[in-house]
């Protein structure tokens, strides 16, 4: 008797489907190695990520210190939209002012500058007296500085190195800008890096008292917002216009340790938040009621608290984001002019300089947060209303449109003097609009620009015409 093994085998596999059972197990066997392969690649990611790890810092030589920091800026420098200033001021440079403001709020990162109140476009800074920046120094090592104004991302810095050795030295970049966004708060960061094997102590100073005597200081209090261990101070003031109006002020900022030690090869990082609320000029009538006054204390500390939270419940780098975002908007409208290295000749980094230092006085409202929708289209539509402006001749031959301020008084002077120089030659409509308007406004002066019927025309006097000139972004 012959047996057909294979149709024995096709007839057990099709009553008790053992090919079926083995490819259906192959196939789970498959998926589940996949599987298994794609868990083991997260639980090793998830290890990596939040496991401890050291960080080495690269250790620069101090004589080179400053050069490799700066290296990073060198092409906003060439563009003539970065200004270097080393401590003692080296040949070729401008001396310029490390000013910042938002058109609300101003200061500059120095010992003497108070935060300025801008409580109407056409008057003058008030200062208050207070400054929050905290001042890094060292009793122990030799320091070199460098002041940057940056002005195609709104921020001042500072970068100070420290020789530790003859080879080995440390580090600190300050950054400071009036947010462009949120209009009464003030943003100072703060990195120091220390590769070496050195541990760096340093002196923060940080005067919180109020250093002028025309001061009235209503209330004093510590608040705590994110965590017990952060202390703010909320101080509420009086200060008088020089109309003798009075003006409520309430500052909210960090207390800072008097002194800070990085350990070797390690970095820290600080964020010094700062928000100031401010009433408009009152009557003293109303001030010496006290029951108004007690309702404006009230009214701007609660403002002062919520707009503190608000920035504490964003991170240091989305602020920074959204005022670099902001400020690089406003700047795409820009001027920039070939070098001339004649001794009396304006070049582009004092041009530039000069279209910062006002726009840092005007307000931006198109952009800030708490905006109404309608209110910022109407500022929008008021931007292309250019007709009629400039009409005169050419602002670069007016000197005392592009003199270098020496403090934060000076900078509101100039401002002023050329928001009354572009309302007169019919650029009213157009400023408007906030830092935008005033910006075109200035560019239309720069060139002789006007518009006409549609048409774009230019009066520059012919001796001007010898060296090349770039406008961007006229609407």
């Amino acid at each position: 008797m012959t047996v057909n093994l294979r149709s024995l085998f096709k007839d057990i596999d099709r009553r008790y489907g053992i090919t079926y059972t083995y490819r259906r197990l192959k196939r789970r066997t498959r998926r589940s190695f996949l599987c298994l392969i794609i868990i083991t690649i997260i639980i090793f990611y998830l290890f990596v990520k939040w496991t401890p790890h050291e960080v080495t810092y690269k250790n620069i030589n101090y004589d080179r210190c400053l050069q490799n920091r700066l290296e990073q800026f060198s092409r906003d420098q060439e563009e003539m939209n970065t200004i270097f200033n080393h401590d003692p001021i080296q040949y070729g440079e401008i001396v310029s002012l490390p000013f910042t403001g938002n058109g609300y709020l101003g200061l500059s990162l120095s010992s003497q500058s108070h935060i300025q109140l801008l409580t109407d476009i056409r008057s003058q800074f008030i200062s208050t007296g207070y400054s929050p920046i905290v001042h890094i120094s060292s009793d122990t090592w030799e320091a070199s500085s460098v002041t940057l104004l940056q002005m195609k991302q709104g921020l001042v810095k500072r970068i100070q190195c420290y020789k530790l050795s003859q080879e080995r030295s440390a580090h600190v970049t300050q950054s400071l800008y009036v947010h462009r966004q949120r209009p009464s708060l003030i943003v100072q960061d703060i990195e120091i890096t220390n590769p070496s094997e050195h541990a760096l102590d340093l002196g923060l100073l940080q005067k919180r008292e109020i250093s002028k005597t025309d001061v009235q200081q209503l209330d004093e209090q510590d608040v705590r917002f994110d965590s017990p261990t952060n202390i703010y101070q909320m101080t509420t003031n009086q200060i008088s216009t020089r109309q003798n109006n009075p003006i409520i002020y309430v500052i909210i900022t960090n207390k800072v340790l008097s002194n800070t030690n990085v350990k070797p090869g390690s970095l820290e990082k600080q964020t010094i938040l700062t928000v100031v609320k401010f009433s408009s000029p009152l009557s003293k009538a109303s001030i010496a009621n006290e029951t108004y006054l007690n309702e404006w204390k009230v009214k701007l500390q609660k403002q002062a608290k919520d707009d503190m939270a608000n920035a504490l419940s964003t991170s240091s780098v989305r602020l920074l984001k959204e005022h670099v975002n902001t400020w690089s908007s406003i700047w795409q409208s820009g001027f920039r002019m070939s070098r001339s290295l004649a001794p009396s000749a304006m070049n582009g980094d004092v041009i530039n300089r000069t279209l910062y230092y006002v726009l840092c006085s005007t307000p931006s409202p198109i952009y800030e947060f708490n905006i109404d929708e309608s209110k910022r289209n109407e500022l929008n539509q008021s931007l292309f209303q250019m007709e009629q402006c400039y009409e005169s001749h050419s602002t670069l031959i007016g000197e005392k449109l592009w003199i270098s301020p020496g403090d934060d008084l000076a900078v509101s002077q100039l401002a002023n003097l050329w928001r009354s120089t572009l309302s007169r030659k019919g650029c009213f409509t157009l400023m408007r609009s906030g830092a935008d308007g005033v910006l075109q406004s200035m560019l239309l002066s720069i060139g002789g620009i006007r518009f006409r019927t549609h048409h774009l025309e230019m009066y520059l006097d012919p001796k001007e015409l010898h060296r090349d000139m770039f406008f961007r972004s006229i609407n």
